[in-house]
């Protein structure tokens, strides 16, 4: 008889990761460290797989996710919040790690959530310069902003700490450059995106790194990766307003700064922005409205690889 697909859930911490196979209910524990996954692939062998349930933990879980995905396994990184979710709606109230990896396994099963493919090294590298990148800008802001309410010594120990972050960033602007333009696939959409008016370099690289679905995927798809994508609160015959949730934080902060160019410079923008304000919409409000529009047709851009082509007031309706 063929073996039943197992659905494994994997909790990671810093030291182990306890493993729970569905619906076989087999479990067991190997050390976060590479004789461990060694030891953790050796034992799937022996499953036929459907699919490898994580979460995301700050990191810790990709080291054994790069290395099942190499062994060809299909692994999804899920959001705790999901998981968490998932387990009270499932009864599971307690929490310990091998429960938790039941959760997983069991949510895996249930939900057949999206295989995640893992970025490249070179996807990675770009993707961790540019997220440096934006620490070290929310850094200098809050350094700009103590600077008024210091004086003597502790005053310009900021001034210093200011003076270097600026030309850290410098730095890496330099290294995002390079890893960007070393990269055909890049160079092209680098180009595509700033072409757009409102979509300089910074943005557009943002995109890129922490956006590789961008021109992969469907208009829907994508806005709800980014979390613009309005989201219905109804019930009975109740309506509530629908609100954007969840996504990409950094990515959204992006295509916030982008879209507050582009309701000045694209005209079908700019007559969209001050139709919905003249509705009576919030101007924040409005603007999420661009930026999910703005994301549609960057999107598009992306997917056809065709150049910027300013969208027709049609589109203002669609």
């Amino acid at each position: 008889m063929d073996q039943p697909l197992q659905w494994v859930g994997i909790d990671v911490s810093k030291a182990t990761l306890d493993v729970y196979l569905r619906p076989s209910g087999q479990s067991f524990q190997a050390k976060n460290q590479a004789s461990g996954m060694i030891e953790l692939i050796e034992q799937l062998q022996s499953f036929k797989i459907g699919q490898v349930i994580l979460e995301a933990t700050g990191g810790l879980e990709l080291e054994v996710a790069q290395a099942l995905q190499d062994q060809g396994l299909a692994i999804s990184i899920i959001n705790p919040r999901q998981a968490r979710k998932f387990a009270k709606a499932s009864g599971k109230l307690a929490k310990t790690d091998r429960i938790d990896a039941a959760v997983l396994a069991h949510f895996g099963q249930a939900m057949q959530p999206a295989v995640t493919v893992l970025a490249s090294a070179n996807e990675q590298a770009l993707q961790e310069t540019v997220t440096r990148r934006c620490q070290l800008v929310e850094m200098l802001t809050a350094e700009k902003n103590r600077q008024s309410s210091l004086r003597g010594r502790m005053r310009q120990d900021v001034n210093d700490h200011v003076e270097w972050l600026e030309k850290r960033i410098r730095e890496l602007d330099d290294e995002i450059e390079q890893l960007s333009q070393a990269h055909d696939q890049w160079r092209s959409q680098l180009a595509l995106l700033t072409s757009v008016p409102g979509i300089g370099k910074v943005i557009a690289t943002t995109l890129i790194a922490a956006l590789p679905e961008l021109g992969k995927v469907s208009d829907k798809r994508i806005s709800t990766l980014v979390g613009v994508a309005p989201l219905n609160r109804d019930s009975g015959k109740y309506r509530g307003s629908r609100t954007i949730w969840d996504g990409r934080a950094n990515v959204r902060a992006a295509l916030y700064m982008g879209a507050l160019v582009a309701v000045r410079h694209i005209p079908v923008l700019k007559a969209f922005y001050s139709r919905l304000v003249s509705q009576g919409k919030a101007k924040k409000v409005a603007l999420t409205a661009c930026m999910h529009k703005l994301l549609r047709i960057l999107n598009t851009m992306i997917r056809d690889g065709k150049p910027w082509q300013p969208p027709t007031l049609a589109t203002e309706e669609d």
